[in-house]
């Protein structure tokens, strides 16, 4: 596990306002990387869910998963997500991001993007049941795909390419300002496994 060889890159949330994103590219060995990856592919019992859009019901672009403790649930979407407890190897996995990144980290949202065809749309985790201004760790494996993030007002654009073992933290106000996305591409036909942690009170 990589300790210091991070960036840290500015992010402009108003005028008089910027955050910052904390990138370790290097995160994780191949090795680790590798088991964790197989490990969320064959062990996480994955959700297929659908949204409604102009009436008409869709499947989401890609299979979910949601941890946390037991009856609790989160909702994006109109998706009601029923919380999975952790299993050991995501637990520690998760004190291994609050280690890094120093901040506290009680749920994760786990994305299954099996091949260049799934991804998902503009959008922030802003929902309030998160919190003011919640921060995100996003941990990927597998196949390297771009995130990009968009202004809400200036329509500024950032490109991040996430590796395999790649850890990403966005900070105070990103959620707010922007909003990011991973879209589709015909470049890339192996799947990604994509851990999201948040903290929520409740």
């Amino acid at each position: 596990m990589d300790l210091f060889d991070h960036q840290l890159i500015p992010v402009r949330l108003t005028g008089e306002r910027q955050s910052q994103i904390a990138f370790w590219p290097n995160w994780l060995d191949n090795d680790r990387a590798d088991s964790l990856l197989s490990q969320a592919i064959n062990h996480i019992d994955w959700r297929s869910d659908v949204i409604r859009i102009a009436g008409k019901t869709i499947p989401i672009p890609r299979l979910q998963q949601w941890f946390g403790a037991p009856k609790t649930s989160y909702t994006y979407s109109n998706i009601r997500l029923q919380a999975v407890a952790f299993p050991d190897w995501i637990e520690q996995l998760r004190e291994q991001v609050e280690v890094q990144s120093g901040e506290r980290f009680n749920r994760a949202l786990v994305n299954y993007y099996r091949d260049g065809s799934d991804s998902v749309d503009w959008h922030a985790d802003d929902e309030a049941e998160l919190g003011f201004e919640p921060l995100v760790a996003s941990l990927s494996l597998g196949a390297e795909r771009v995130f990009q993030l968009r202004h809400n007002l200036t329509q500024e654009r950032l490109d991040i390419s996430l590796p395999h073992g790649s850890l990403l933290l966005m900070g105070p106000g990103i959620q707010t300002y922007w909003q990011h996305r991973i879209a589709k591409t015909k470049k890339v036909d192996q799947p990604r496994v994509n851990f999201t942690f948040r903290y929520m009170a409740q």
